[in-house]
């Protein structure tokens, strides 16, 4: 049986259970979400891995973990099936990139929607209906936007308190952080478009979307995704070639607020 003290507490988590309605394209101006959280990636120049190895907390300490996970209700937990167990697993390649295997604990619930969410920075949650909808390369890309969470734990606490702009930023700096980690493990950034796309769209049905106002449109969303794997492939392509390589692409800011090449 559901459990409405579970459902109530994903509401208190950093949660990806829907990642926002509006598909409108809306002109963008320097200090927008999107603008500001590309700009958080610029001091990286590309190398997104040894960026994020400067910036990653210190874990949760063990008997803090241990605190929090004897504090989360029993009711509404659910023992994975083997399916579930197969798709979780795949789930140590994210931990073990981001220094954190054997730090997350991993609990399936029953919140009656699509719902992803890291509490407490050590409990990661999985809904039943999110582990149905999505592949295990789009729930190691769920996963690695959780964890990104972890880097602006408490500045997203404050933003969540009355700065909803700030908190569209953080939500769209957890998607770089999980494009980074898709490309560390050999994936693209695609695996992270469909997963949002999936939730997205399956909690609209539900009308499960009191989580909207924290991320920008869908279509917005996937752009700056898309913008920021461009800036990876590009150090990539880079630093393969080697000292013969072309410059660098210019890139700025337009209308939309989302990098692209001047024309």
């Amino acid at each position: 049986m559901r459990s409405s003290r579970l459902a109530a507490m994903t509401f208190g988590v950093l949660w990806m259970s829907v990642s926002g309605t509006a598909e409108g394209n809306h002109p963008r101006n320097p200090r927008d979400p999107v603008s500001r959280a590309l700009a958080f990636f610029e001091p990286s120049h590309g190398d997104g891995e040894a960026f994020l190895r400067q910036l990653r907390p210190a874990p949760v300490s063990a008997s803090v973990r241990a605190a929090v996970v004897a504090a989360l209700p029993h009711e509404g937990e659910l023992e994975p099936t083997d399916d579930e167990r197969a798709k979780i697993a795949t789930l140590d390649a994210v931990f073990e990139f981001h220094e954190r295997k054997g730090s997350i604990v991993i609990k399936v619930i029953d919140v009656g929607h699509a719902f992803v969410g890291l509490h407490a920075r050590t409990v990661l949650l999985l809904s039943r209906d999110a582990l149905s909808l999505v592949q295990p390369e789009e729930l190691q890309a769920l996963a690695a936007h959780e964890l990104g969470h972890e880097f602006f734990w408490d500045e997203y606490q404050a933003a969540r308190a009355g700065d909803p702009a700030r908190v569209q930023e953080i939500e769209l700096r957890c998607d770089g952080v999980a494009v980074t980690t898709l490309r560390a493990l050999g994936h693209g950034p695609e695996p992270l478009v469909r997963a949002i796309t999936k939730l997205t769209r399956y909690n609209e049905r539900l009308h499960a979307t009191a989580s909207g106002a924290s991320y920008v449109s869908l279509k917005d969303r996937k752009a700056f995704i898309e913008a920021i794997a461009r800036r990876l492939s590009s150090r990539a392509r880079q630093t393969t070639s080697g000292p013969r390589s072309a410059a660098p692409r210019a890139v700025s800011i337009g209308a939309s607020g989302l990098e692209r090449a001047p024309v």
